[in-house]
């Protein structure tokens, strides 16, 4: 454990002498580190990735350490267990035809350095889209998204949406990403608009993928985002321990999601 000596200097009113009195600050070492996940399975027909690393020490400027030969399962509620292999250092990945199910509950679980690690979550129901339209914002110079579709959780639906642009991501890190709390649910009808600065013109192709995610994961995302040190990705170095579902200490989220698309030509 390394010890940082901080040297504070008082001005003593009565002596006039300076006094100096040092303390001692505890700064975590590697081998305090915590378990970092970072991981998702969604009804799209692919590879699911888990991705692991370890916490660091706040002031260290090193990159997040990649956790190497753990193992690492994603099982549903049938029995249906997907064995994931490590294809890069710290990443995790199933096999290309794996795909999840809405309904269905998904335990992911961690064997690494003779601990066990678990996360639970279940796949909600996608929401029905009836059409997206556009409209010019002058104010901004660019063209707004409007979605609208059915909510099949009536009102209590959980939803984040990424946005492609020419067949580019745009939303890349999460404070880009469209949550829940900023679309309109009125008698389970869906309304959301994007105000952001995506920079849509006119005659681009906008595909806006829409996920149903669960509580656990919106709580986690928000809390994030409260970090005055958020710098946009939420799992290089956690600012705090915000509150994930991941058992036995670690930090991160596990997550389902169905997703489903459309896309529109501004015209």
């Amino acid at each position: 454990m390394k010890i940082l000596n901080i040297k504070l200097v008082f001005f003593c009113l009565f002596s006039l002498l300076c006094c100096v009195e040092e303390i001692d600050l505890l700064l975590h070492e590697d081998e305090y580190s915590k378990l970092v996940i970072d991981g998702m399975i969604t009804n799209d027909t692919t590879s699911h990735k888990v991705y692991l690393s370890k916490t660091r020490p706040y002031l260290s400027e090193k990159p997040a350490k990649k956790v190497t030969e753990a193992n690492v399962t994603i099982k549903d509620n049938k029995g249906n267990i997907f064995k994931l292999a490590e294809k890069d250092s710290g990443i995790y990945k199933t096999n290309n035809d794996v795909y999840g199910v809405i309904g269905k509950t998904y335990t992911l679980t961690i064997d690494y350095d003779n601990e066990t690690y678990y996360a639970e979550s279940t796949m909600k129901p996608i929401p029905l889209i009836d059409s997206l339209v556009y409209e010019y914002d002058d104010s901004r110079k660019q063209y707004n998204i409007i979605l609208y579709g059915k909510d099949p959780e009536s009102k209590n639906g959980k939803y984040m949406w990424n946005v492609y642009v020419n067949g580019k991501l745009i939303t890349k890190t999460i404070d880009m990403i469209n949550f829940t709390n900023d679309a309109s649910l009125k008698e389970g009808y869906l309304i959301n608009r994007r105000p952001y600065n995506y920079n849509i013109q006119k005659y681009d192709t906008v595909t806006i993928e829409t996920h149903s995610i669960t509580e656990d994961a919106i709580i986690f995302f928000e809390g994030i985002l409260s970090e005055p040190t958020f710098t946009g990705n939420p799992f290089e170095t956690p600012p705090a321990n915000v509150q994930g579902n991941i058992s036995n200490d670690a930090i991160g989220l596990f997550f389902t999601s169905g997703i489903t698309r459309d896309t529109l030509i501004i015209k």
